[in-house]
């Protein structure tokens, strides 16, 4: 395996570039350099819920497989105050979701030990599971590949009670443990037979047998296949909710601090976000999940729910898992939780997060460092060998993907000109013997015509399958391998230890936008 530089991979505009480059002015700290002032920051706050925090996430570690020495160590270490984390997250999607899940987990683990290196104290990185999220349809589904065909097929698991109105940590997830071994079926029944097939199929059919919600099939995914130097955390639970109340409440209280300063945080040459910038960034749930707005002095719901302010922050103190946060909340949330000394974001999430600033600062803190994710393209050497056949290198495949050869029927009749002017004379010449020798050389050479025409098209179609090939590889459906491609298809081409030889090889790099020949 060999790591290259690709910035070809993101347009010059890419949020995955600017951050590096243009969006200087929207952040508190300007990137790997500043974890030292970033780290005294944080060293003047309190973290009073440490060791409860703590206890949750290694009851919940549990669920997904067992950590390594060294980060036993490092949980200590963090519940005894002297430790730091480093966070990323992303939906709970089947079977890991698209391959950036996997990237954002590997970023997350390279960023966390350099920033070791640095401070000298123990930083622990976090995968947040966004666990509280509503939006089954994120998570509900593959993407495979069909026979000559630059689509893929979109397979996606039935609906469950409650799917797309309460949390995906809500969910039930056993009954669709069958679909799940028929949709592992079918991404397997796409892919060419290797020598991991077997042992891949059996792991993972385990894995899901062992897993009761998304979050642990997701968890126990990502711990066997990319390791046990991590941690992975679950906000769907009444004890994280518990140790968010203070959190919560500050929401409410600050409500119109928050509202105010989010209206404002907008600025012009930011990417532009749809973000909802009246409600109160807080969910009710009463059996599904409610987004609280405040109209006047009363907090509301569209299924009438109604508090006022006191109402609203005693059902907190009463009952604090019956609150969520949404997108805008939940880096609060984490700040709060967690002493962050980075959050790792991919293109979305670092054209929302640079609004977020003064959300933060109405809070009394600086927004964490913001890096963006390992971006990747995976290249196998069948793949180099079709681009050379082809005559062009990845970044200008990659900038002016090749389109299907079309089959010209006119001009392929023009070419046979010749020929069929030459069948012409041997028809004349045949016939001056007889009518039956003129028709049995017109229907020889004209068999032999078609034949030709059906080789050419045969050779287009071995033309078009190198082609279909490199488009379903490095831009299926025009668009980036990352958002497309799940992990299962990669390890079965390429090892169950693809992933972790993949961080070895990015550890030790000092690019984030990738190349990788495998």
């Amino acid at each position: 395996m060999r790591i290259e530089s690709l910035d070809a991979m993101y347009a010059s505009s890419s949020p995955m570039i600017q951050i590096e480059e243009g969006y200087a002015d929207w952040l508190d700290y300007k990137g790997m350099g500043e974890l030292k002032a970033r780290a005294e920051e944080l060293d003047g706050r309190t973290y009073p819920h440490r060791e409860a925090l703590a206890s949750i996430l290694r009851t919940q570690q549990a669920e997904y497989g067992p950590l390594s020495e060294a980060m036993e160590r490092k949980l200590e270490a963090f519940a005894n105050g002297d430790a730091y984390t480093m966070v990323t997250g992303q939906q709970v999607g089947v079977f890991g979701g698209p391959l950036f899940a996997v990237y954002k987990l590997l970023t997350v683990l390279k960023r966390a030990k350099q920033a070791e290196a640095v401070l000298n104290k123990p930083v622990l990185p976090i995968f947040w599971m966004a666990t509280e999220d509503h939006d089954y349809a994120e998570i509900n589904h593959v993407f495979v590949p069909q026979p000559m065909s630059r689509q893929f097929r979109k397979e996606t698991l039935s609906v469950v009670p409650l799917a797309g109105k309460a949390s995906v940590g809500e969910l039930e997830f056993d009954r669709l443990k069958i679909e799940l071994v028929q949709m592992l079926q079918r991404m397997l029944l796409a892919e060419t037979e290797t020598v991991h097939t077997p042992s891949l199929y059996r792991e993972l059919v385990d894995v899901l047998q062992q897993s009761h919600s998304f979050a642990q099939f997701f968890g126990k995914m990502m711990r066997r296949f990319v390791g046990q130097e991590f941690l992975l955390f679950d906000p769907h639970q009444k004890e994280v909710r518990t140790l968010g109340q203070t959190a919560f409440g500050r929401l409410i209280k600050g409500h119109d601090e928050v509202k105010q300063a989010f209206l404002q945080a907008y600025e012009p040459g930011m990417p532009e976000v749809e973000l909802n910038r009246e409600a109160a960034h807080v969910f009710y749930h009463d059996g599904t999940r409610e987004l609280l707005t405040k109209e006047g002095d009363v907090f509301t719901t569209k299924r009438g729910h109604r508090f006022t302010e006191a109402e609203l922050l005693a059902e907190i103190e009463a009952h604090p898992e019956r609150f969520s946060n949404n997108v805008v909340s939940r880096p609060l949330m984490q700040d709060y939780l967690f002493p962050t000394l980075a959050y790792v974001a991919g293109p979305g999430e670092i054209a929302y997060w640079l609004q977020l600033r003064p959300l933060f600062h109405v809070f009394g803190w600086k927004m964490p460092i913001l890096l963006p994710r390992l971006g990747a393209v995976l290249l196998s050497s069948n793949d180099e060998k079709k681009l050379r056949q082809e005559g062009v290198d990845l970044a200008e495949y990659l900038a002016t993907p090749l389109p299907d050869h079309a089959f010209d029927d006119a001009a392929f009749d023009e070419q046979l000109y010749s020929y069929r002017a030459l069948a012409a004379a041997v028809g004349k010449e045949a016939g001056r013997h007889g009518h039956r020798f003129e028709s049995s050389a017109k229907q020889l050479l004209e068999r032999l015509a078609d034949e030709m025409r059906a080789e050419a098209k045969r050779e287009q179609y071995r033309l078009n399958d190198r082609r279909i090939h490199l488009s379903t590889r490095l831009v299926p459906m025009n668009a980036p391998q990352e958002r497309i491609w799940s992990m299962v298809p990669m390890l079965n081409r390429h090892g169950l230890d693809l992933f972790k030889r993949l961080f070895r090889a990015y550890e030790t790099s000092e690019i984030e936008r990738c190349l990788v020949k495998l």
